[in-house]
């Protein structure tokens, strides 16, 4: 178990960056605090963590296994004003920037599993969930990251897929916590796309691989291929021709 986040020692942390911070003790899905909070109008970028989540959410209506104190649960609500402004972008933007914070702090490397988890010792240790919306007349983006960095122990139908970072040090999660804001705020800011693809493609755990991906109810089978400069995934089947993955899931063969 972590220490305690603190406000004013995160904010601190981020320097000149002009984010607001918020801590909660536990909220249903930082994600969807964030979303209320666009309710008031505000311009000011906010980093929302919980020491806790209830109903934390992944991609595609999955939830994120949130117990208290062991890992980072933070949604970045941005006004959508910057350069990165496609959840595309944004969750490829987003995987690099968290990538970044963990080996910046923990000296850890992490694969990247296509399109938005993280992973180590071949387990999950990160998703991220990418989201626009509108709040009245604005229009906003959320980026929710959950990463686990002290879990020890998961719920049975996640134990074989689920890992945590668990660096020896226990005193990193405040660490940790800003400087994935810090991260994640420079790259919505002032992107570098080239640079980004570049970690994004060097980092995947699913190039070169044999995937397996579900489109319009029918399985499909192929070779990773590549990853093009828009995030997308190219696999080539075994007919020898190429699909383009924008969005959707995919396991890889382990034979």
């Amino acid at each position: 178990m972590g220490e305690p986040l603190h406000e004013s020692t995160i904010k601190h942390a981020l320097g000149d960056r002009p984010v607001s911070v918020r801590v909660l003790s536990v909220t249903d899905s930082t994600n969807n605090e964030a979303k209320r909070h666009a309710l008031s109008g505000t311009d000011v970028p906010t980093a929302i963590f919980a020491e806790e989540q209830t109903a934390g959410r992944g991609r595609m209506g999955r939830s994120f296994f949130s117990p208290p104190h062991t890992g980072i649960y933070l949604s970045l609500l941005l006004p959508d004003s910057g350069v990165l402004t496609d959840t595309v972008d944004l969750t490829t933007a987003a995987a690099v920037s968290v990538l970044r914070a963990i080996r910046t702090v923990t000296g850890i490397s992490v694969g990247i599993k296509w399109v938005n988890d993280l992973y180590h010792r071949q387990k999950k240790v990160c998703g991220i969930l990418a989201e626009s919306f509108l709040a009245g007349d604005k229009r906003y983006i959320v980026i929710g990251v959950g990463i686990n960095l002290y879990t020890e122990e998961f719920p049975e139908e996640l134990a074989e897929r689920a890992g945590s970072l668990s660096p020896a040090d226990g005193s990193l999660r405040t660490a940790l916590a800003a400087q994935t804001v810090a991260e994640l705020y420079d790259a919505w800011k002032h992107p570098n796309r080239e640079e980004l693809m570049r970690e994004y493609r060097a980092a995947s755990v699913v190039l070169g691989r044999s995937v397996i991906y579900t489109e319009n109810g029918r399985e499909h089978r192929g070779i990773a291929e590549a990853i093009d400069e828009r995030g997308r995934l190219l696999v080539r089947l075994s007919d020898g021709t190429l699909a383009t993955l924008a969005s959707g899931e995919i396991s890889l063969q382990t034979n």
